[in-house]
């Protein structure tokens, strides 16, 4: 039986974005959980950061946690910016690493690297802080499957989770889920993508798909740095999710939901996700309710 997996997690802290929202809440970006998994020799990296700075601290976190060893694979959980730009910064350190996802995720990190894609996080992150050398990661085969010393990985797609393009990884070695951001802890959920009720609905079968896994490590996408990761997240995250739905079944108006929000979620924060999930998933709302009234 191959040794044991260690599973460490880094939380890359949350910084400022230009939002174009005067509220000083509203001007932050969450904290992006990384997570690294090294057998005796070799070692997977989970996600990387949105910056240049954010990278740069991850990557030299790796070097400290796993000495000596070899980052084989940097993996990347679904097509959002804030979990793969970070890549070229970590191969400048570990230039031997495969970046990789499934070939769902692939195709969702192509459309992020179109021109448009990647000014809209440029607006957001400005002043260079996106890195440069930007490039498409590698599809894994249709399996999902990798190895990094005797033990075996798997990418699971899910047909939605805050994004399109999503999937998590399971470690049955080590009864472990890295679910990007199908999962979250105590940051507010992205739900401007997730804008309408079939989307949300898939959102909960994906998550029932990681709670038939019954796994005992379940880490997010999106947490404060200090709170525990565990199986709990993804009943709170559905929780969530059906709590969101309730408040747009009574209110038409995207402040109301936020404010009902705030109060059934007073430690969760990024007001900036909340506001714009409200305002994204109201205006869907309202147009199913006028094309149904036709």
């Amino acid at each position: 039986m191959p040794s044991p997996l260690q599973v460490d997690v880094y939380v890359a802290p949350a910084i400022q974005a230009v939002t174009g929202l005067e509220e000083p809440s509203k001007q932050l970006w969450s904290p992006i959980c990384c997570t690294l998994i090294q057998g005796p020799t070799s070692a997977v990296l989970v996600d990387t950061p949105t910056t240049v700075e954010l990278a740069r601290g991850l990557s030299d976190w790796v070097k400290k946690t796993a000495p000596g060893k070899k980052l084989k694979y940097i993996y990347t959980t679904h097509a959002h910016g804030d979990h793969f730009f970070g890549n070229p910064i970590l191969l400048e350190d570990f230039p031997e690493a495969k970046c990789v996802a499934t070939t769902f995720v692939v195709q969702g990190i192509r459309g992020t690297l179109t021109k448009e894609g990647i000014d809209f996080w440029k607006a957001m992150f400005p002043n260079g802080q996106i890195p440069a050398g930007q490039f498409v990661s590698e599809c894994l085969p249709t399996s999902g499957e990798f190895s990094i010393d005797g033990h075996s990985f798997f990418g699971k797609d899910v047909t939605f989770s805050d994004t399109n393009y999503s999937f998590f990884l399971y470690v049955p070695d080590s009864d472990l889920v890295v679910a990007g951001d199908i999962v979250y802890g105590d940051c507010f959920q992205h739900c401007a993508e997730a804008n309408s009720a079939e989307k949300r609905r898939h959102w909960l079968d994906a998550l029932d798909q990681i709670a038939q896994l019954k796994p005992s490590i379940v880490i997010p996408g999106h947490k404060r740095a200090s709170q525990v990761d565990g199986p709990y997240l993804i009943q709170m995250t559905k929780d969530y999710i059906m709590a969101f739905e309730e408040d747009l079944q009574k209110w038409d108006d995207p402040v109301k939901v936020e404010e009902s929000m705030k109060k059934r979620y007073p430690v969760r924060w990024n007001n900036f996700i909340l506001d714009r999930s409200c305002v994204a998933s109201v205006a869907v709302r309202l147009e199913a309710k006028k094309k149904a009234s036709i």
